[in-house]
């Protein structure tokens, strides 16, 4: 099976920090399957997996950049409790929508612009 975006980063900190799956494992308490299996999307990423994920490489001094929306699009989807019918039909336009990748990338500079981040903080 292919890397999933999570995988792919998952991976390369791993590698980057010095762990192998297997060691990687053992410090969180799991089994090397089961990190595999989330890598490749074999196994669904549970939230509270993603947060120790986040907090084994923070230990680390090793951010992932948005490791939470990596995981939630190798789950293929995205919560959408909490948030105001206007959001929930934002997110349900977006995901049906036929725009380009240039418009895609467009309009998520506007919304990085529209939050105070840089477009090249994503």
């Amino acid at each position: 099976m292919a890397l999933t975006e999570f995988g792919k980063a998952v991976r390369k900190a791993r590698i980057d920090v010095g762990y192998t799956l297997l060691t990687m494992a053992e410090e969180l308490g799991t089994t090397p399957a089961f990190l595999s299996g989330m890598e490749t999307g074999a196994k669904k990423i549970p939230a509270k997996w993603v947060d120790s994920i986040y907090g084994f490489f923070k230990s680390k001094d090793y951010e992932i950049k948005h490791l939470s929306e990596l995981a939630h699009v190798s789950n293929e989807s995205i919560p959408v409790d909490g948030l105001s019918l206007q959001q929930k039909m934002l997110v349900a336009g977006f995901a049906k929508s036929q725009f380009t990748p240039e418009e895609l990338q467009r309009f998520a500079g506007l919304l990085n612009q529209l939050n105070g981040r840089k477009d090249n903080d994503e």
